[in-house]
């Protein structure tokens, strides 16, 4: 609470002009590739001191190179056998997590230890964008950030996030999803959150996220990283884990700390979840987790760059190509719930059901009627995050199911319903036993649909619905086979002159003599 009355408190955009060793701030771009990215920082942000280029393949290197002539900034290139030097771009070749392990040295420091006098300056903002998963570099990262500085993160290894390899995700951040969970992207994430949090907390360290997205295919987050005891203290309230139920899209999270009824400074373990099996079902829980339970943005912020987007000259150095989807995404963003962890999918609940799918702003319209709050997810167009709890969601879907009754068709269902038509003429002279129609279990419908709603449900749709704010949400893909390209393999494409220079003399030249 104190770090997000200070956060409100600063004037960021002075910040950046000031802060750092140098009267502006330092970059580092830990796995860069070919610098574009690094470039940008350089030209498109007030207030950099330095932007360090780091990248271990020497191809990579020459290219950023390259790019950074290319851009017209040679004249501010610093010699990599010029250490002291403050401002200017970096181009280097080396172990991101080397670089990082040896630039934990807070800035400012008088008198060095002989430990300090080995390292150099922490960096205001350090930038991991891997081929793959960050997580062999998180450890060092937490550490050569300064207090109050900035990691930006992507991870593109959503198979393991995402939970087609559990064991592998598991393996890298200490956290188990669930597979073909419904509110896979937002797990993801809160899953990174988790793993940046318990790697900072070694340290006495803790996070607070600006922002945490889903793109694509991969999930990026930018978190402030503060010298912050008393928060690793109460770190078991920002961490739970999911049950969710094996036989519908029911779901509790449980944080793995809570205050003592008498005392806030003192943490024990939570209880359980409110039932020993699923309420609706009677089916037994998965548990995921351990996932980041705290907010997952700065609204302020996020708002403040939907705003700046919004100006006519679209509040940046230079244009954006992509301004309205990032403006469409931010605003979706800046319309979440804060506290409410996950969300269920529409069309998830209307398939346990086998009901007809009713309009989005139908759905919502009734949690909000109910008296509860609703929002939609920026990366899932038909997710609902609410804080109703898992009755009322049923509830509301048992009043849309009297209403627009759920079909009996269906080739499975005509299948089953043959089956028991024939075990009824098997026992029609009065035979019984384990196969008979009468000791079938019900179907998960069945046992759902079979409960009386408990609240009263109103689908007037109320006016806050109707007044959304005009964005371009959930976007469409750029192009066609929008996906992640291959992994780069460390070597430059040979160009036609290479090729030409490769090739070995045709036997006409060889003939004449020619070499």
């Amino acid at each position: 609470a104190q770090l997000d009355e200070y956060a409100r408190s600063v004037d960021w955009t002075q910040h950046v002009k000031k802060s750092g060793t140098d009267g502006g701030m330092r970059v580092l771009d830990a796995l860069a590739a070919s610098g574009l990215r690094s470039i940008r920082y350089w030209k498109e942000i007030p207030g950099i001191s330095q932007v360090v280029i780091n990248d271990l393949e020497d191809a990579a290197v020459q290219q950023a190179k390259e790019n950074v002539a290319f851009n017209g900034l040679e004249a501010v290139l610093i010699d990599n056998d010029d250490d002291d030097a403050k401002h200017g771009i970096r181009v280097q070749c080396g172990d991101a997590t080397h670089v990082m392990y040896t630039a934990r040295r807070p800035p400012g420091l008088q008198n060095h230890t002989y430990p300090q006098s080995q390292q150099r300056d922490q960096f205001d903002v350090i930038d991991l964008d891997p081929y793959g998963s960050a997580a062999p570099f998180i450890d060092s990262a937490v550490q050569a950030v300064v207090n109050g500085g900035m990691l930006a993160v992507t991870c593109t290894d959503m198979a393991a996030l995402g939970g087609s390899h559990p064991e592998t995700c598991y393996g890298r951040y200490g956290s188990i999803p669930i597979p073909r969970a419904r509110y896979l992207q937002e797990l993801a994430l809160r899953i990174l959150l988790y793993s940046l949090s318990t790697a900072a907390a070694k340290y006495g360290r803790t996070i607070r996220p600006i922002l945490s997205v889903g793109m694509n295919f991969y999930v990026r987050v930018f978190v402030e990283v503060w010298d912050d005891k008393a928060g690793v203290i109460g770190l078991s309230l920002n961490h739970g884990s999911v049950y969710q139920s094996t036989r519908c899209p029911s779901f509790h999270i449980v944080p793995h700390g809570q205050n003592a009824a008498n005392n806030r400074n003192v943490y024990q373990p939570a209880r359980a979840p409110p039932a020993p099996s699923c309420e609706e079902t009677g089916g037994t829980f998965k548990v995921a987790g351990p996932i980041w339970l705290a907010p997952l943005h700065d609204y302020d912020v996020v708002d403040a760059a939907a705003a700046r987007l919004e100006q006519p000259s679209g509040g940046t150095v230079h244009p954006l190509h992509r301004k309205t989807a990032i403006h469409g995404l931010l605003t979706v963003v800046g319309e979440e719930l804060s506290d409410t962890p996950l969300y269920y999918t529409l069309p998830d609940l209307c398939h346990t059901l086998r009901c007809s799918c009713p309009p989005m702003n139908i759905a919502k319209a009734a949690l909000i009627n109910a008296g509860y709050r609703v929002s939609a997810y920026h990366k899932e167009p038909n997710a609902i995050k609410t804080d109703a709890p898992n009755s009322v969601i049923w509830d509301v879907m048992r009043a849309w199911c009297k209403d627009n009754p759920p079909k009996k068709g269906g080739k499975k269902n005509k299948k089953k319903q043959k089956k028991r038509e024939a075990q009824k003429a098997g026992n029609s002279e009065g035979e019984s036993g384990p196969d008979s129609a009468a000791n079938e279990p019900p179907s998960i419908s069945d046992m759902i649909l079979s409960v009386e709603p408990k609240i009263v449900v109103d689908f007037t749709i109320p006016e806050e619905l109707n007044n959304k704010k005009k964005a371009q949400r959930f976007p469409m893909n750029p192009e066609k086979n929008w996906g992640p390209k291959p992994a780069a393999s460390g070597k430059r494409k040979a160009t036609t002159a290479d090729k030409e220079l490769q090739q070995p003399p045709s036997k006409t030249a060889k003939a004449s003599g020619v070499e």
